[in-house]
Parts: C-alpha cells; sequence; structure tokens
C-alpha cells in the first residue's frame, strides 16, 4: 500500500514536470514563430517601398527585430540600389489585399498562449514533503514484530492448577459446625446437711426463679422434667390446671423451676438448673396462675 502511494505521487510529480516543460517549450516556440512571421512581413514591406523608391522611417517594432541583439538584423536597405522591375511583375496594387492575410494568421497564437504563463506555480511538488513518507512506513512495520501474540496463552493454564487447593479447606469448618449445640443436662447438687445462716429478714428481696428464654428448648425440656420429678408442684401446669396458659413450654418451666426452689431454698437449694433458670425481682404471677413465694 505504501509502495503504491509512492508511486503515484512520484507519476503525479513527473506530470507536472512534463505539462510545464511542455508549456515553456510552447511559449518559446510561439515567440520564436511570431518573430519569424514579423520579419517575413517587414521584409515583403521593404521590398514593396524599394520598388517604389520609397524610404519611410521604421517603426519601433520594426527597430527592435533589427537592433543589434536581434538575430535578424540585416544592414539597412539605403546602400542597396533600386532593383528594376520586371515586365510581367503584376502592379502594388493587385497584391496589396493579400498584405493583410499573414496577421490574421498570425493573430491567434498570442491569443492561444496569453493565458499560459500562470502554470509555472506547478512547480511546487519540489518540496522535500515527499521525503518522509518513505520512512513512516518503515516505523510503521516494527511494532507486530514486538506483539508476540502466543506469549499470554503460556500464562493463562497456570491460575487453574492453584484453583483446585481452596477445596481441602472447605469440609474443614462443618467439623466446627456440631459442637456448639452440646449442652450437658442440668446439674442439681443435693442441699448441704448443714443449714446455712439464717438471713436477715430485713434486707431480703422477693425473687422468684423463671427459665431462661435464650436457652434452647430440648435443654429447658430436660430441666423442667428433672424439677417435676424432684418435688416440684407440676399439676398446675397439666392440662387441667390453673397454670396451663400460655401453653408454652418457657412458662411451664418457669413455674416448675419456681416451685422447685422455693421448697428447697431453705434447705440450701439454687436456682441455677445447669444455667438454665434465672432470678428475677417481679412477680411472674397472672390472672389466676399465682407463682409460690416462701
Amino acid at each position: 500500500m505504501v509502495s503504491r502511494i509512492a508511486c503515484m505521487r512520484f507519476s503525479i510529480f513527473m506530470l507536472h514536470i512534463s505539462i510545464y516543460t511542455t508549456t515553456l517549450i510552447t511559449l518559446s516556440e510561439a515567440k520564436s514563430h511570431a518573430q519569424m512571421l514579423k520579419f517575413h512581413e517587414l521584409v515583403k514591406k521593404l521590398k514593396a517601398r524599394s520598388s517604389l523608391d520609397v524610404d519611410p522611417p521604421l517603426d519601433s517594432s520594426d527597430a527592435e527585430l533589427f537592433g543589434i541583439s536581434s538575430p535578424f538584423s540585416i544592414p539597412p536597405f539605403e546602400t542597396l540600389a533600386p532593383a528594376p522591375l520586371p515586365e510581367k511583375t503584376p502592379p502594388f496594387c493587385v497584391n496589396a489585399p493579400l498584405t493583410p492575410k499573414p496577421p490574421s494568421t498570425t493573430t491567434p497564437y498570442p491569443i492561444i498562449y496569453t493565458p499560459l504563463p500562470p502554470p509555472p506555480p506547478p512547480s511546487k511538488p519540489n518540496f522535500p514533503i515527499e521525503s518522509p513518507p518513505p520512512s513512516i512506513p518503515e516505523s510503521i512495520s516494527s511494532p507486530p514484530a514486538y506483539s508476540p501474540v502466543p506469549n499470554p496463552p503460556e500464562y493463562v493454564p497456570s491460575p487453574p492448577s492453584n484453583n483446585p487447593s481452596p477445596p481441602y479447606y472447605g469440609p474443614s469448618p462443618p467439623k466446627h459446625v456440631p459442637s456448639p449445640p452440646i449442652y450437658l443436662p442440668p446439674l442439681v447438687f443435693p442441699p448441704p446437711t448443714v443449714p446455712p445462716p439464717p438471713p436477715h429478714k430485713g434486707t431480703q428481696l422477693a425473687q422468684w426463679c423463671v427459665a431462661k428464654p435464650t436457652v434452647p428448648d430440648p435443654i429447658i425440656q430436660e430441666a423442667m422434667d428433672y424439677a417435676c420429678g424432684s418435688g416440684a408442684d407440676c399439676k398446675s401446669i397439666q392440662s387441667n390446671g390453673s397454670c396451663y396458659q400460655p401453653d408454652t413450654l418457657l412458662a411451664h418451666a418457669s413455674y416448675a423451676f419456681n416451685s422447685y426452689w422455693q421448697n428447697s431454698k431453705i434447705g440450701g437449694g439454687t436456682c441455677d438448673f445447669g444455667g438454665t433458670a434465672i432470678l428475677v425481682t417481679v412477680d411472674p404471677s397472672f390472672d389466676e396462675c399465682q407463682f409460690i413465694y416462701n
């Protein structure tokens, strides 16, 4: 593509040079032809005047043609003797009408070639701008040599080799998941043999033992079964009891824990039940369900 553009520019440049050269040659030939026509016309005029023995002064244009620098300079006709006219020579008036014809043939030349002087500007293609374009394709062709496409695929398979390693660590977290749900059964220690000293009745606040709402239901159920089997009054939380409603595990366990603790706290019993119970200072009784307080 670059060589084709360079050839096209070179052909345009040569075309301009040929047009310019042709124009100059045509102009020079036209000028020389016009001068030759003027010279022949003057020669005819001089012959006609010499035949009539008339020597008028030459025109300024004639003087230029026969000057020192003119190639058509000839000696003046004053030194020449008048040539005798032959008997068969036609009179001057017969040839006079023919003299205007040469000017008619010479007039087209100046009219045709006078507008041609402007073509000299096409010599602008001689500027040195055409030399840089050949150097541009040399720099453009160099980048493809430094763009190796097959190199990136060599590094692509390396990341997949490291991907299988994470799955080995995937199954390890599930091993530690089942450990939190493990709860120990509530441990209720027997009351001590030696009763504690009686507390001061003036500073003691009323307390009730209820189930913790944050403990899972299976653990609360196991602790409630232990309290009911160890002396707690669980008849009130049966289906026909006064504390059956609301029928929730948390409400039933709270009533059983409080019944067991109120009866055993004198002997050293605690409101713990393996961490499933807590002491509160607000009476949890409601409607017909009255929590025991001793």
